[in-house]
Order: structure tokens, then sequence, then C-alpha cells
């Protein structure tokens, strides 16, 4: 999340902060309604990880729906190769 905050500042300043805003609502809603997130189409059905596109960017933030708590898994760029993020699940 830092990283891309400081990569979208270099590229315009007070781009990282709103990038950090935009997450932060989004994460929001990803609280709120976790279920209305698809999950991934890169892994078989019965994987649990969702994810949550960040529209303004070409972020995703990927998520597991556990018993009484909501894990982000990765904050992925959606132009890396598809689940490059797997390594970081433990």
């Amino acid at each position: 999340m830092e990283s891309a905050r400081q990569y979208l500042d270099a590229r315009q300043p007070g781009l990282g902060d709103r990038f950090l805003r935009h997450l932060s609502s989004k994460l929001a809603v990803v609280s709120d309604r976790p279920l209305s997130f698809p999950k991934l189409e890169t892994l078989p059905d019965e994987q649990p990880y969702r994810r949550a596109l960040l529209h303004a960017f070409r972020y995703a933030v990927v998520f597991e729906i556990m018993d009484d708590e909501i894990v982000v898994i990765a904050l992925v760029h959606c132009s890396r190769a598809p689940n490059y993020w797997l390594g970081r699940r433990h």
C-alpha cells in the first residue's frame, strides 16, 4: 500500500493520497458487503478469494471471508501477471 502511494505521488503530487482515500472507501464497502464482490476468475471455484477493484486506479484488493472477519490477502496491480500475489497468502 505504501509503495503504491509513493509510486503514484512520484507520478503526480497528491495522487498517492487520493489513492489511499479511494482504497479506504473501498475497504469500507468490502467490510459492509463482502459477498457482493466476485470470486477471482483466474483461480478454481473452490478457492475462497474475492476481489474488489479500485476503478479509479489499476489496483484490486484480494480478500478472503473468514468466519468472523475479512482478511485482506493482497493489494495487487491489475496489469501484472494473474495470481502473482499467491505467494503472499501465508
